[in-house]
């Protein structure tokens, strides 16, 4: 194992990397490259991708090395649906909270930051720690969310709202299940941007 004050940095920057969508799906994450990108050994690199392997932030196939995960249509709404289901079991595990508890001010990850939230005030760690995996994962989804969608936080900004005068948890529900049914709706023209990768954002088109 790498010494840890080389291993953490290493892991931080390729995961961020991961979620800037730095590299496009089915990207061969060659070891040795980021490695002298980086300025470090194979190993940290090696082990941080092992690590983000667990995290099901990259992939790994005997033979073929690691890579970044493809998404199809299927993938993207099975793990939106997951992301709504956990939430929805947050709102019943013993959900308290006082009303403007869990406001935010403008953060970079406007629905990741919130749903951690709401995950932690049902008291269940374990539910908090998968929702925050799931939100890495749907990191770079979200990057194209302001070319796809009118107002991409028009509906998180409602649930604001909610929660800082009646933090109800059946109209919470709700609006958490609008958010991600609309989505969902998007999927394949989600799908259709990651595939472009970095080009299609730089651009900012619109694929219909």
């Amino acid at each position: 194992m790498s010494p840890a004050h080389v291993l953490e940095p290493t892991y931080q920057t390729i995961k961020q990397r991961l979620m800037a969508g730095q590299w496009p799906p089915g990207y061969h994450l060659d070891t040795a490259r980021i490695a002298d990108d980086l300025g470090v050994s194979k190993s940290p690199v090696r082990d941080s991708l092992n690590h983000l392997a667990g995290e099901r932030m990259v992939e790994f196939a005997a033979g073929a090395g690691f890579h970044v995960p493809r998404f199809d249509e299927t993938r993207l709404k099975d793990l939106l649906d997951l992301n709504l289901h956990l939430l929805l079991i947050a709102l019943r595990s013993g959900f308290v909270v006082e009303p403007g508890s869990l406001i935010l001010d403008s953060a970079r990850d406007f629905a990741s930051q919130r749903f951690l939230r709401l995950a932690r005030a049902s008291g269940n760690r374990e539910i908090a720690e998968v929702i925050a995996g799931i939100n890495d994962r749907l990191s770079t989804v979200r990057r194209f969310e302001t070319m796809v969608l009118s107002e991409p936080d028009a509906i998180l900004e409602e649930m604001d709202r909610v929660l800082s005068t009646r933090p109800d948890r059946s109209v919470i529900g709700e609006i958490l299940t609008r958010y991600h049914d609309e989505r969902k709706s998007h999927a394949a023209t989600f799908v259709r941007l990651l595939a472009m990768g970095a080009a299609a954002a730089d651009s900012g088109s619109i694929f219909n």
